[in-house]
C-alpha cells in the first residue's frame, strides 16, 4: 500500500508538471480537496496503524528474549514518536532500562538518544539537551547520524527561547556547526540531504539557489521525495520567504495529506497552510484546519507544536467567528424580509378580496347574506389554521380578521338603516321584506362566538390566568352556554394588542361608556396598578 501510495503521488507530480516549474502550474484546489478527504478518513487511517501497533504491543509484552523486547521497543518507539508522544517516552524509557542490562554499551547510548528525541517532542527541549550533553564523545556519538539529527532539532526548536544575546549567539553558532555536519555525513535519506542543502543556502540569503536544489530533487530522487512530508515543508518554506504563496500552499497541503496519511501528529504543514489560507479570506477551511492541528497536537501530546498551533488558533477562531455572525445577520435580515413582504403581500390581497366583496355586495340582494358570513366563517377556519405557525402572525391575523367581520356587521347595519329611510319614501313592501330579514343581532353573536372559540383555541389558558390575576374571590366566570362573558372579551382583545377603548367598543358594538365601565369594574377586583394590570394581561 505504501508503495501504491508513492506511485499514485509520483504520477500526479509528473502529470501536474512540477519538475522545474513555478507556482502557477500547481493543481491546489484539486489537492486541497484531496487534503479535506483525507481528514474526513482520519479515523480509519488511524485505525488501521493501530491495528499495525496491536501485535507488536503483544510481542513487547510476552518476549521472553531482552534483545526481543528491546527490538519491539524500539519498534513502537519510532512509530509513537509522531502519534503519541507520551507512549514513545514510555517505550525510550523502557528501551533505557533495558539497556542497562545489555552487552552493547551503544545501545544504551542510542536508547539514551531516543529518550532526548521523545523529551523534545513533548517539549522540554532543554532536558533533551542535558541528556544529550551527558552522553560520552566516544566513536559510536561521533558517528551516529540520529544523535546530531536529535541535538539539531532540538537547537533548532529552542534557538527563539536563549536566556540572552550571548545565549542565543552560541546556540545560533550550534545550530549552524550541527547543520553542516549533518549535511557532510550525508544522511541515508536523499530527501532529507536535498532538504538540509537547501537550508543551509537559506542561511546565507541564497533563496534561488535552494529552491533549485529542492526542485532538482524531484527529478534525481522522485521516488524519495515524492513521499517525504518534511521535504514539502521545506519547499513550502522556501516559496513562502520568495513570496511565491501559491507555490507554498500547494507544497504545504503536500506535506499536510502526507502527515495526515502517514498518522503523523507532530507536524507543523497543516497550521502553516492554515494561516495562509486565512489571509487569503478562506476562513471556514482555515478555521477546520488549526482546529484539526489542536486536535492532533492535544491527542499527540505534542507540547513542543502546541505554541505554532496557538499562534493561529486565536486570530483565525476570531475571524471565522465574525464570518459565522455576519452569516448568521444576513440570515436574519433575509428571513425578516421575506415575512414583512409576505405580511404586506397579505394584507394588499386581504384588502383587495374585501374591496371586491363590497362591490358584489352592493349589486346583490339581501339574500346573499346568509352565504357571505358563510364564507367568512370557512376563512375563519382557514385563517385560524395558517395562525398556528407564529404566534405573532396569529395575533394580528384574528385582529384584522375580528375587524372585517365587525365591520361588515356594521355594513348590515346600515344596508338596513337605508331600507327604512326606502320605507319613509313609500318603498313598503320591499322594504319591509328586507327588514325583516336582517340577521345583525343573530350575525353579531355568531361572530363573537367564532372569536370566542378561536381565540381560546390559541390561548386555552386564557380564562385561568386572567383569573390568577384577580384578587381571591373576584373571578369572573363565563356564563353556560358562553366560552368568554363581555368582561374576558373586552381583556381578550386587549391581549391582542388593542388596548384603545373606542376601538373595542367599536369591535363588540357597545358604547365606549360600557366598555369603560367593565374594564374599571375588572380593574377594581385585581391587586395592581392599572398600568401594570394591562401590562400582565399582555403578556398572558
Amino acid at each position: 500500500m505504501k508503495n501504491l501510495s508513492k506511485i499514485c503521488l509520483l504520477l500526479c507530480l509528473w502529470c501536474c508538471g512540477l519538475a522545474h516549474a513555478g507556482a502557477s502550474h500547481y493543481n491546489t484546489d484539486s489537492l486541497l480537496r484531496v487534503l479535506d478527504a483525507t481528514i474526513d478518513s482520519t479515523d480509519a487511517y488511524e485505525g488501521a496503524l493501530r491495528a499495525r501497533i496491536r501485535p507488536h504491543r503483544v510481542a513487547f509484552e510476552n518476549a521472553t528474549s531482552l534483545e526481543g523486547r528491546m527490538r519491539e521497543a524500539d519498534w513502537l518507539f519510532k512509530v509513537y514518536k509522531r502519534f503519541r508522544v507520551d507512549s514513545a517516552m514510555y517505550f525510550a524509557r523502557e528501551r533505557v532500562k533495558m539497556a542497562a542490562e545489555f552487552p552493547s554499551p551503544d545501545s544504551l547510548l542510542y536508547a539514551k538518544i531516543n529518550e532526548a528525541d521523545a523529551l523534545k517532542r513533548y517539549g522540554r527541549f532543554r532536558d533533551g539537551i542535558d541528556v544529550l550533553n551527558s552522553l560520552p564523545r566516544n566513536e559510536y556519538i561521533r558517528n551516529s547520524k540520529y544523535f546530531y539529527n536529535v541535538y539539531f532539532s532540538i537547537l533548532n526548536s529552542t534557538i527563539t527561547t536563549a536566556y540572552g544575546p550571548e545565549e542565543y549567539a552560541l546556540m545560533k553558532k550550534l545550530h549552524s556547526a550541527y547543520r553542516d555536519t549533518i549535511f557532510a555525513m550525508n544522511l541515508d535519506t536523499p530527501s532529507l540531504n536535498c532538504a538540509n542543502r537547501a537550508e543551509m543556502l537559506k542561511a546565507q540569503g541564497k533563496f534561488d539557489e535552494a529552491l533549485k536544489v529542492l526542485l532538482d530533487a524531484q527529478g534525481f530522487h522522485a521516488s524519495a521525495v515524492v513521499g517525504d512530508p518534511v521535504y514539502w515543508a521545506v519547499l513550502a518554506d522556501t516559496y513562502k520567504q520568495k513570496g511565491d504563496m501559491e507555490g507554498a500552499k500547494y507544497c504545504y497541503a503536500m506535506s499536510a495529506l502526507l502527515d495526515k496519511r502517514n498518522c503523523n501528529k507532530t507536524y507543523t504543514s497543516l497550521q502553516n497552510l492554515a494561516g495562509l489560507l486565512f489571509g487569503e479570506g478562506d476562513t471556514d477551511r482555515a478555521y477546520r484546519y488549526i482546529t484539526t492541528s489542536m486536535t492532533d497536537v492535544r491527542e499527540a501530546h505534542a507540547l513542543s507544536r502546541l505554541a505554532l498551533v496557538g499562534e493561529y488558533l486565536p486570530i483565525i477562531t476570531t475571524a471565522y467567528d465574525k464570518k459565522r455572525q455576519s452569516k448568521a445577520l444576513w440570515r436574519m435580515i433575509t428571513i425578516g424580509f421575506s415575512v414583512v413582504v409576505a405580511i404586506v403581500l397579505g394584507f394588499l390581497l386581504v384588502q383587495l378580496w374585501r374591496r371586491t366583496k363590497k362591490l358584489a355586495n352592493m349589486r346583490k340582494k339581501l339574500a346573499e347574506r346568509n352565504e357571505q358570513l358563510h364564507q367568512l366563517n370557512h376563512q375563519l377556519h382557514a385563517m385560524n389554521s395558517a395562525l398556528k405557525e407564529s404566534n405573532i402572525i396569529k395575533e394580528v391575523y384574528i385582529g384584522q380578521l375580528f375587524n372585517l367581520c365587525s365591520g361588515y356587521i356594521g355594513q348590515i347595519e346600515d344596508f338596513r338603516i337605508g331600507l327604512i329611510g326606502k320605507l319613509k319614501s313609500g318603498k313598503v313592501k320591499d322594504v319591509e321584506r328586507a327588514l325583516n330579514q336582517s340577521t345583525a343581532n343573530a350575525q353579531l353573536k355568531s361572530l363573537f362566538k367564532n372569536f370566542d372559540r378561536v381565540f381560546l383555541e390559541i390561548f386555552p389558558n386564557f380564562v385561568a390566568d386572567f383569573n390568577a390575576l384577580l384578587q381571591p374571590g373576584e373571578e369572573i366566570t363565563p356564563k353556560p352556554g358562553e366560552l368568554l362573558s363581555p368582561e374576558l372579551r373586552i381583556y381578550a382583545l386587549v391581549r391582542l394588542g388593542i388596548n384603545d377603548s373606542t376601538k373595542i367598543a367599536e369591535f363588540l358594538h357597545y358604547s365606549v361608556q360600557t366598555v369603560y365601565n367593565y374594564r374599571q369594574r375588572t380593574r377594581n377586583k385585581a391587586n395592581m396598578t392599572r398600568e401594570e394590570f394591562v401590562a400582565r394581561v399582555q403578556s398572558l
